[in-house]
């Protein structure tokens, strides 16, 4: 219902201030600058003052000017602009309050404006009244029919109550709490520098109402006035509604309140014109901007610094004006009640009409909370110039009067013209209204008239221009004349008596003086001082202490759940390894072994008396062996403090620091170890040292692991310069024979091949002190601990990369080992290595003879010739069949000398291996890091400075041309995201002004919502990514040429790559605005986010807006999530607990659901994530849709077998319905398995499109392909026993479009060959069928790399079936046995003569069997593609398919963009 229906936005809320006089700004349109005024605070102490005693009125009483204020609430709320301006008041240096301080402006916000207004000159700032100017009691009932409701009760026309009071009864006395959390205004208590919690307020109509002690009395008075009107109405119509008690009681509420609104206007003004019956529709009853810019201050001078309660006494309990503010309920109930508060401002006298004002108004006046006291004269100066409220003279020239002159001043003001002159530098014209209108004064020597007249005219406009006010007639309201009659002899004296507040006597009207004996005088009570002092320049833009709060909080939370992670996984290795453990123990019960080079671990110690050895075995096999008999004096530390440690020092080897679980079990041990050394004649030293001793002696093998270390090292180190080395020692063996020092080495020529060999393999090298110093400060430069060190059968093995047990150890060692110690010093063990990179041929063929010419005859038999074969394939744990073996032996006899002979001299030996000098001469010993012995430098080339950058731009160029539509998609998402970002950080940057978002939080916003909108643009794009059957579908379309879809994954992690930076840039940046929003003002508050209630004390604090809002539980929830799926996500994660990475991943349709609800708060702007979301939301359900329709079916397992190297294979029926192509995959899951039904996991499939049944082989790791190996294993006697499957597929790959050219390289490795086990079998199956046109294949290279030729022996007799059925030669197979060292290792060298001599002979493999060729070592694939390239030279595009470890896949990528040039290799590969 609108008031006026002609002019419908007159005197509502939100209308603009009207101005029946031009507004002036410093600019013409809206500035407040005004540079030739003085500074409002400046005015304020030169002409108006604030000391005690306050200068009393003698008409009016204290209840007049709180009474003003209330009605102020009721008709105007100036809220502050949004975007927040300030209209800062300068500070001077000498300030008597603020001059010590810092910073030189008192902050003010400028008031809410029309956004349109102030553009230009002919329509200057229009400033926005924020509730209804008509005098209806709004700060009552509300300003809208939502916060109405929520006051309403609902049962009597009544307003709602508090309830219960704490003895259980009810208390209708005072309203209802803010249990709703409806937003106050609720600024700072400046006694306490806190804000009060609005939902422990009671709850009126005024946002307000906490102000001060008087307003909120007044608005307990009209609640009650309300409910006492209703109560009787329902005594009077008690068949009458809820809603027609409720809104009759509010009519009169309100016609009393209007009418004693004039009682006041009267008191203060004098006569106003009577009411005319009617209202005037042409009336425009907005309020002036010259009362609401000035005027509206008036009654502040008129406010006493003390409110006293009840009847005025001293004893009575009395409120400081400056203690209360913003606190007004807590204080007011601590004074007796709203009672006695309006009992003592009836009793009590106002304050003088003058220039003089309270130091509560002028010095101590409510502020923010980075000025929490402020100047409350300056400040209703500068809302006037604000307002563009113009000079005094202007105004008294519009309403007719005489504008004022100097002289006029000074008659007016004869101590203060002059400070005002002075003020505003001469011009008289400048003064302003406040200013102005404050010192004049009016014929009663009261208010000044032109304020008088002001206020008559707002007062009368708002009367005649209401058309419900309670006198018209036409009003339409329905009361009767009876109660209008009794309306206008309503006064406020009646209903402060109805209330029970007791009034003077003799006094009917209570806001004036007459007719009271004598009002209560505040200054015969000492006021007290205004507590909380004052807190100043909080400057909350330069200390933004929520990132470093938030920021580590994220970190520390991130690692929290890294360590929960770790140790969940800790303990379940643990249960693991528990019975392990108990198995491992031994007769002294649990003993670890300390600072081994594996940690700490459980071993299990042996004492053997037969082998005189002591054993010390750990888990996983792993055991060192000494040999006590060959020790004469062994050092037992027992520690003296711990009671459970046990050092045993070894000679020439690590020691054992071992600790028992008991003092007992030590002690036992101590003595067995004394009676087994006592056996082995090994005298045993006991001592004791305290624990630091013992952790400092001992040299454990973590100790010792470092020192071999360095030993290798070294001895590697030396050999790079042993040119250098040699030729040093060559001259001084020239110096010192000549001096007779030293004789060289002589040759016999009678000695046996055995005795060459020990010479070679041991070489006398110079010894005396001299050389040998000067040898190791010129050569090597090694310590003296690395010099002393001499190595073990064990370490020596370790050090080639072989075990201990292996016969090539057994025969090599005793011929290194020259003084026959057991151990292997520094100067042997060079030696060994010096031979083996220099040796000549036959150097080499002798030392090769001699370890396997057992019985020393100077000739090898058939069976060590075996024995040597057999000894080359033990150390890569290889085998060969026997008949296979004599099938190569024979062949080695071959040649016509040797075909009658069964045993091999020297001689024959080295004539038989002279085709291969050349490769045995290349050949060295290969260390166990791979790194060989031989590290002779090769010299340099010549290179040319263009052929770097040459290179490099050709590399691009491949690059570019192999992964064009990844680099397309690529740029174009970065275009999309940039443009996302952008777009938003310069909207809320520039063009977000209006919303105050710029001027609050700064560029931290523009860089959240930047992030925010590129994360809801990828998110959707992972529901994309992850459409399987739609991908597989598009791959069989042309769009493949145009879509990478091999990439889905690729894409998938960068993704989340990219959306985890955008994550962080959006924590840290809210982590900024956290802080920036928690220390706005309410206004500032209400302008950021005017959608948004903030509940409690209706400040935005961290907790607040992290744990009170829905879109701050959200934000923490998808953090946590996305962090948890991060970490799940990783590596290491999904190789470990693969079961966590399933289902954390399956928590995406809640992330999605948070993103949608994380912006339904419309904290900052209308939620949009939706719309981002829609279109692949549905793809991606239709999508899903189709899988479990599939994944349904239970599919029964035909077969299961277990296979060598530790791989499964499954054999399952093919449903009709399921079609597909060599090279795809499917996701199982097992039935019934205890796994969880929901645990898919995709497998290649091994069988071909045109078997009628399906099959996957599994490599057993952990987890789920575990539990189905132990399954199978347990049900192989009975196989109905297996559980069913669910299949869900086929779903396509890159290894399906092999068909797509004519020269095709499959590059496998380990179990990575799965999916071309079905493209063999498919690809043989077309090129021998009557269509042999289905494919346009012409040759296949398949190379295969494995460890050894048992792994994954299943595949040999895939590819033997194919290497028969293949009549058009079309495969070419190359296996690569990664076990073996490079070709360049002796050993590797012999074994590949062995190779090649039996492929010669019998045309196949003799480790595998097969036609394919056998490497030994890695692949290199830059070779092999160039040999392909040369060898189909015709062929413009190779298609390079790659299944196995990531670096293979990455030195495959490699090879073919280095290869690429006019004929390209493209590769696709697939990693596990």
């Amino acid at each position: 219902m609108y008031n006026n229906p002609s002019n419908i936005g007159w005197g509502r809320a939100g209308s603009p201030l009207s101005h029946p006089i031009r507004p002036q700004y410093a600019d013409g349109t809206s500035s407040a600058a005004f540079s030739h005024r003085p500074s409002a605070r400046d005015i304020s102490l030169s002409l108006f003052r604030d000391e005690r005693p306050v200068p009393l009125s003698e008409k009016y009483t204290a209840l007049l000017p709180y009474f003003l204020e209330f009605l102020n609430h009721d008709i105007l709320q100036l809220r502050a602009a949004c975007p927040p301006e300030s209209v800062d008041i300068s500070v001077s240096p000498g300030d008597p309050l603020y001059g010590n301080e810092t910073s030189a402006e008192m902050p003010l916000d400028r008031a809410q404006y029309q956004h349109h207004s102030g553009v230009w000159a002919d329509f200057p700032r229009q400033q926005i009244n924020s509730v209804t100017s008509w005098i209806d009691a709004s700060q009552v009932y509300g300003v809208s029919k939502g916060w109405t409701d929520i006051l309403r009760s609902g049962s009597g026309g009544k307003l709602k109550t508090s309830g219960e009071t704490e003895s259980g009864s009810e208390n209708t006395a005072y309203p209802a709490l803010n249990r709703w959390g409806v937003p106050l205004d609720t600024n700072m208590k400046p006694h306490t520098c806190q804000y009060p919690d609005i939902k422990k307020q009671y709850l009126f109509g005024d946002t307000r109402s906490n102000f001060d002690p008087g307003v909120y009395s007044l608005h307990w008075l009209m609640f009650s006035e309300h409910n006492n009107i209703a109560r009787n109405l329902s005594k009077r119509y008690p068949g009458m509604n809820d809603k027609w008690m409720f809104d009759k009681s509010r009519y009169l509420t309100i016609a009393k309140f209007q009418k004693i609104t004039f009682d006041a206007l009267e008191t203060l003004l004098g006569p106003i014109p009577a009411y005319k019956s009617s209202y005037n529709p042409t009336l425009n009853p907005g309020i002036n901007f010259l009362y609401a810019g000035a005027v509206q201050f008036f009654f502040l001078t008129m406010m006493p610094d003390l409110i006293l309660t009840n009847n005025c006494t001293q004893q009575a309990p009395h409120l400081r004006l400056c203690n209360t503010m913003w606190d007004a309920q807590t204080t007011v109930a601590e004074a007796g009640g709203p009672e006695a508060v309006l009992a003592g401002l009836s009793h009590q006298k106002a304050a003088a009409i003058d220039n003089h004002f309270v130091s509560d108004i002028r010095s101590y006046f409510y502020g923010p909370r980075h000025w929490t006291r402020r100047d409350g004269v300056a400040m209703a100066i500068q809302r006037g110039r604000d307002l563009g409220v113009p000079p005094l003279n202007t105004v008294l020239q519009y309403y007719g009067q005489k504008p004022m002159t100097w002289d006029d001043w000074k008659s007016v003001l004869p101590h203060g013209a002059a400070a005002l002159k002075s003020l505003y530098q001469g011009d008289v014209n400048q003064v302003e209204l406040f200013v102005g209108g404050m010192l004049l004064r009016g014929k009663d020597g009261g208010m000044s008239e032109i304020f008088k007249r002001i206020m008559r005219d707002q007062f009368v406009s708002l009367r005649d221009g209401d058309r419900f006010w309670y006198l018209n007639n036409y009003n339409g309201l329905g009361c009767t004349w009876d109660e209008i009659v009794e309306t206008n002899y309503t006064t406020l004296r009646e209903i402060l008596i109805r209330n029970n507040v007791p009034v003077p006597w003799g006094n009917a009207n209570v806001f004036s003086q007459d007719g009271t004996e004598s009002a209560c005088d505040s200054n015969a009570v000492e006021p007290g001082k205004c507590e909380g002092g004052m807190m100043f320049h909080f400057d909350y833009n330069t200390a933004p202490y929520a990132i470093p709060i938030l920021i580590p909080l994220f970190v520390l939370f991130t690692v929290f759940l890294a360590v929960v992670v770790n140790r969940i996984m800790w303990y379940r290795l643990r249960r693991r390894s528990k019975k392990d453990e108990e198995r491992n123990s031994c007769e002294w019960g649990r003993v670890e072994e300390l600072q081994s080079r594996y940690g700490d671990r459980v071993v299990s110690i042996t004492l053997d008396s037969t082998a005189k050895t002591l054993t010390c075995k750990a888990k996983g096999g792993q055991q060192k062996v000494i040999q006590w008999h060959k020790m004469t004096r062994v050092h037992v530390v027992s520690c003296a403090d711990c009671k459970v440690t046990l050092l045993i020092c070894i000679p020439k080897d690590y020691d054992l620091l071992l600790r028992f679980s008991s003092a007992d079990m030590r002690s036992q041990f101590t003595q067995a170890l004394e009676r087994f050394s006592e056996g082995c004649n090994v005298t045993t030293q006991s001592m004791q040292m305290d624990k630091k001793d013992v952790m400092r002696v001992a040299k454990t093998e973590a100790h010792r692991q470092e020192l071999v270390d360095a030993f290798l090292s070294s001895v590697f180190s030396e050999m790079m310069t042993r040119e250098k080395v040699e030729e040093d020692i060559l001259v001084e063996e020239e110096e010192e024979e000549e001096e007779g020092v030293v004789e060289g080495p002589q040759r016999d020529p009678e000695a046996t091949p055995r005795q060459v060999a020990r010479r070679v393999s041991s070489p006398e090298l110079p010894t005396t002190p001299h050389s040998l110093q000067r040898r190791k400060s010129k050569a090597s430069g090694v310590e003296r601990s690395v010099m002393e060190c001499e190595l073990t059968r064990d370490e020596f093995a370790a050090a080639l990369g072989l075990r201990p047990q292996q016969e090539f150890v057994e025969k090599i060692f005793p011929m290194v080992d020259r003084d026959n110690n057991g151990t292997i010093s520094y100067r042997e063990f060079l030696n060994f290595m010096v031979v083996y990179s220099s040796g000549s041929f036959s150097n080499k063929l002798s030392l090769i003879f001699n370890m396997y010419d057992y019985d020393q005859s100077g000739s090898l038999s058939v069976a060590e010739v075996k024995s040597m074969i057999r000894s080359m394939l033990e150390i890569v744990s290889a085998s060969i069949e026997q008949e296979e073996l004599n099938q190569l032996i024979r062949s080695l006899f071959e040649l016509e000398e040797f075909q009658a002979k069964t045993e091999l001299t020297f001689e024959d030996f080295q004539a038989i291996m002279s085709r291969y000098e050349s490769d045995i001469s290349r050949a060295q010993i290969k260390g166990a890091n791979g790194a060989g012995t031989g590290l002779r430098k090769t010299a340099s080339c010549k290179s040319f400075t263009s052929l770097p950058l040459q290179n490099r731009g050709l590399e691009i160029k491949r690059y570019i041309e192999n992964n064009r539509l990844q680099i397309f998609y690529s740029i174009m998402y970065f275009l999309a995201i940039s443009f996302l970002f952008v777009e938003r950080f310069i909207t809320y940057s520039r063009y977000k002004f209006h919303t105050g978002y710029p001027q609050l939080l700064g560029y931290s916003l523009s860089f959240t919502r930047g992030s925010a909108a590129v994360m809801m643009f990828n998110f959707p794009i992972f529901l994309l990514l992850m459409c399987k059957n739609t991908l597989t579908h598009l791959r069989r379309t042309f769009l493949k040429r145009f879509i990478p879809i091999d990439s889905n994954r690729s894409a998938h992690v960068a993704l989340g790559y990219i959306t985890l930076i955008f994550i962080i840039i959006h924590v840290v940046g809210h982590g900024y605005n956290f802080y920036q929003v928690s220390t706005l003002s309410p206004d500032h508050l209400d302008c950021l986010m005017p959608k948004t209630w903030l509940s409690g004390t209706g400040e935005a604090t961290i907790t607040g807006l992290l744990f009170g809002t829905i879109t701050g539980i959200t934000g923490i929830l998808l953090v946590v999530l996305l962090l948890i799926m991060i970490i799940f996500s990783t590596e290491y994660a999904r190789h470990h607990v693969f079961q966590y990475f399933w289902r954390t991943h399956h928590l995406y349709p809640v992330v999605l659901l948070l993103m949608v609800l994380h912006g339904t708060a419309r904290l900052l702007q209308e939620p949009t994530f939706q719309y981002y979301l829609i279109g692949p939301a549905i793809i991606f359900t239709l999508d899903k849709m189709l899988s479990v329709s599939r994944n349904k079916r239970e599919i029964p397992l035909l077969q299961a077998n277990i296979l060598p190297s530790e791989v499964t294979n499954l054999v399952f029926k093919r449903p009709l319905d399921f079609h597909y192509m060599a090279g795809q995959y499917v996701r199982i899951a097992l039935v019934n398995s205890g796994t969880g039904r929901d645990e898919y996991h995709p497998f290649t499939l091994t069988s071909a499109p045109h078997e009628d049944y399906l099959s996957v082989h599994i490599r057993t790791c952990k987890g789920w392909t575990k539990v189905l190996r132990d399954l199978v294993m347990k049900n192989q006697k009975t196989p109905e026993k297996n559980p069913n499957l669910y299949v869900d597929g086929p779903f396509g790959e890159a290894h399906q479009d092999y068909s797509n050219y004519e020269v095709v390289i499959l590059v496998g490795g380990g179990i990575g060959v799965t999916p071309f086990a079905s493209i063999l079998k498919d690809l043989i199956h077309k090129s021998t069928s009557l269509r042999s046109n289905l494919t346009k294949v012409r040759k296949v290279y398949f190379l295969w790399s494995t460890r050894s030729q048992k792994q994954f022996e299943w595949l040999n007799d895939i590819i033997e079936k194919c290497e028969k059925e293949d009549k058009l030669d079309i495969l070419d197979t190359h296996i690569f046995i990664t076990r073996f060292y490079e070709k360049s290792d002796l050993r590797t060298t012999m074994l590949y003569i062995c190779e090649r001599q039996f492929q010669r002979m019998s045309n196949r493999s003799l480790f595998t069997g097969l036609k394919a060729v056998t490497h030994f070592g890695r692949p290199n694939f830059d070779g092999i593609f160039e040999h392909i390239r040369l060898s189909h030279a015709d062929v413009k595009k190779f298609g390079v398919f790659v299944c196995g470890p990531p670096a293979m896949s990455d030195s495959v990528q490699f090879a073919c963009s280095k290869v690429t040039g006019k004929q390209i290799f493209v590769a696709y590969s697939e990693s596990f």
